[in-house]
Formats: structure tokens, sequence, C-alpha cells
């Protein structure tokens, strides 16, 4: 029992190591690529979206994107590539941490169905375009807990042990308009079908983003 307890200690610990490194990435971020992220975030804003408490909501996901996803103009690298190869990351890099960062660069953001809570900071959750199910483990915070059966948006990143953890806290989708939220994504996606999921993401968040913020306008 005391092994037990001890190993799961040591792999919280790890946790803990390895999703302080987002802050790392994002303060690289910042400093790194300010105004290249704030253009994209006016290049995203100014035409369609004009309800400020909805932009506002959108925005620390698209960033999100921006960083992890996105590809710079002008470079085949994601921000986040660029921070694997800074000065500033490689004086900090411990082997096992990064063995985990480094799956990051495979990720991509989803829409998933919340299937079961678990605990309290434990959800099971299905993504919508892939079907497959994922344990997911909350340490954001700020959390807004769903509810079962709600739609929800965001960017899981794998923690090491089978499990995901959320970026920032899920966007929730109203429950009045979660069917039509659905219906509408699947056929966008449908529609801009490519290679893989993640090319289609790479090329197409923004606009699934806006097409979500359009619905929402409805209300």
């Amino acid at each position: 029992m005391f092994i037990e307890k001890n190993v799961i200690s040591m792999q919280e610990k790890l946790k803990d190591v390895v999703f302080d490194e987002l802050g790392e990435l994002f303060y690289y971020a910042d400093q790194y690529y300010g105004e290249y992220l704030l253009d994209l975030i006016d290049d995203f804003i100014e035409e369609k979206h004009q309800d400020d408490d909805l932009s506002s909501m959108m925005i620390p996901h698209f960033i999100s994107w921006a960083t992890l996803c996105h590809r710079v103009r002008n470079s085949s690298k994601t921000i986040f590539q660029h921070y694997l190869e800074s000065p500033e990351y490689k004086r900090r890099r411990r082997p096992k941490v990064h063995r985990i960062i480094s799956e990051w660069k495979y990720t991509m953001p989803g829409f998933y169905y919340v299937e079961e809570i678990a605990g309290e900071r434990v959800l099971v959750v299905t993504d919508v375009f892939q079907m497959k199910e994922k344990l997911v483990a909350v340490y954001n915070e700020i959390y807004h807990q769903p509810r079962e059966g709600d739609l929800i948006f965001g960017y899981l990143l794998p923690a090491g042990d089978g499990t995901y953890s959320p970026v920032i806290d899920f966007f929730h989708i109203p429950v009045n308009q979660k069917r039509d939220t659905a219906i509408k994504i699947i056929e966008f996606y449908n529609k801009k079908a490519v290679a893989t999921d993640h090319e289609f993401f790479e090329k197409n968040y923004p606009k699934l983003l806006s097409l979500i913020f359009r619905l929402l306008q409805k209300k």
C-alpha cells in the first residue's frame, strides 16, 4: 500500500512539472511571438465577432491552437516546436518530462461529448469526429464542471499515463444549441475532410470557431 501511494505521488509530481511547462510555453510565445499572435487574433475577430463576451471566451481557445497547432507564417514549425528548440527550454529539459511534452506536437483541439463524470475533476469524453473515448483529469485552477451529455470543446494534452488534461477550461455549448451545433460542425468536418485530422484542425480550426460563434449568436 505504501509503495502504491508513493508511486501515485511521484506520478502526480511529474504531472505538476509537466503542466508547469504550459506557463513557460505561453510566456515564450508572448515574448517572441506576441505581435504575431495579436495579428492572428485581429484577423480572427475583426470581421464577424461582434459579441465581446463571446469573443473573450473564444480567444483563449484560439491562442491555444495558434501556439500548439498553427505553423508560423514563413516557417514549417509551430510556436511550440520552436519553444522545444529554444535555449530557454533546453536549459531546463528533463528526460522524463520531455518524453511527455514532446508528444504534444501531435495533439490538436477537439469537440467532445461528456459520457461520464467519474469524479470532481475526472471525466470520460468521446471525440465527436474520431468517436474515441478519452479519460480526462482536470488540473486547471478555473474549471466549470460539465454535465453528462454536454457538448464541449477544448485542447487536450496527453499527461503521460493514458489520461489527458485540458490546456484551459472547456468551452461549453449551451444545451439548447447542442444538437444544431453538433450537426453543423460534423457537416463542416465532412466537407473539409483532408488526409489527417491534425491537418484538418491546423487549417480549419479558426473557421470552426467562427462557425460556432455565428451559431451561438442566434440564440
